[in-house]
């Protein structure tokens, strides 16, 4: 009696071993057989498990395997997706793009200097009165400038915003990501929402914990579900005419003995010394 009752404490023990070596508490496949080979070894000659006992766990072990073969699928499918929303991704670099929220990024060109800062449109879902707040905070939460409202704003009517990237005192904030504080108010002194959107250039894709972000020019990191628009940069203007080919004097004459882009009009004689032409008679 007392070998068969060592036996069952040995038992337990090497199965509660096992199982405090499991992170979870769900009992895996090695468990379950480590459980099942355990009885086996350790079960009474004279009282044996019975065969019910055992198809029912071979069940149980069955449906685990089928569940653990599910999830580790499912895990497999969920990576491929987010490695093609990835790639999809990319396409949106370089382009502009509508987003929903509040962050608002501001960056300085390390080369040109060039200071770029999100934009931000609003519509209130009520009218809102003049002396309501525009608020900037930066990443602890703190107010660096503070936009009162100056006359009243309709109901569904967007509205910009565009913050020159000062403190109300004149300096000049850091770069980073800031947000966008609505403090606005109807007649009735009410709060108003306001449905919020920033525009900003897309200069990357992260994969974020497993959600694809896009990166945007002023710092931030969005969601790709958050994208409400993607438009194309606007073209910017040469501001000159063509330039000639590389190499080539403009002021060069050709083997006739003329500038480039030059005609001698008949009838017109060029007087020396002057520059003014005068018609000769037919």
């Amino acid at each position: 009696m007392s070998s068969i009752t060592q036996a069952l404490n040995q038992t337990n023990n090497e199965f509660n071993s096992a199982l405090s070596k499991q992170k979870g508490s769900n009992m895996d496949k090695d468990s379950f057989m480590l459980l099942l080979v355990t009885q086996f070894k350790y079960q009474d000659p004279l009282n044996p498990m019975e065969d019910k006992e055992f198809i029912a766990q071979l069940a149980q072990f069955s449906s685990l395997e089928q569940l653990m073969n599910l999830n580790t699928s499912m895990e497999g499918l969920t990576d491929a997706t987010n490695n093609q929303q990835m790639i999809n991704a990319t396409s949106y670099i370089g382009k502009n793009v509508s987003v929903s929220g509040n962050a608002i990024g501001k960056n300085t060109d390390e080369k040109t200097k060039e200071v770029t800062i999100s934009k931000f449109r609003y519509a209130p879902n009520d009218n809102v009165v003049a002396g309501s707040q525009i608020i900037v905070r930066d990443a602890d939460n703190n107010p660096v400038y503070v936009a009162e409202l100056n006359e009243n704003k309709a109901a569904g009517t967007t509205y910009e915003f565009e913050w020159d990237g000062k403190r109300n005192d004149g300096s000049v904030a850091p770069d980073g990501v800031y947000t966008v504080s609505l403090a606005l108010l109807n007649s009735n002194g009410e709060s108003v929402l306001a449905d919020q959107v920033v525009d900003a250039r897309v200069t990357g894709v992260v994969n974020n914990n497993g959600s694809v972000c896009l990166g945007l020019d002023g710092g931030q990191l969005i969601l790709l579900a958050n994208v409400r628009q993607v438009t194309e940069p606007e073209a910017k203007s040469s501001g000159g005419d063509e330039n000639p080919p590389d190499g080539e004097d403009p002021d060069k004459e050709d083997p006739d003995g003329e500038k480039p882009g030059t005609e001698e009009t008949p009838g017109t004689e060029e007087n020396s010394g002057t520059g003014e032409t005068t018609a000769q008679a037919a």
